[in-house]
């Protein structure tokens, strides 16, 4: 067993900061691809499909 004193505020800091950085850019990229695909609900589409005939 080690007798050093560990400091347990100064650990994981960076392990930390790459988690956090991930998160940030899967929620960035995330809401990109929202922006690019989402059509409303009311929104007409842009080609037409007939509606099978019964």
């Amino acid at each position: 067993m080690s007798s050093d004193k560990v400091n347990p505020s100064a650990h994981g800091w960076g392990v930390a900061a790459i988690v956090i950085a991930l998160a940030i850019i899967a929620n960035v990229t995330a809401y990109s691809i929202h922006q690019a695909t989402y059509l409303k609900p009311d929104a007409k589409p842009d080609a037409k499909v007939e509606a099978p005939k019964h």
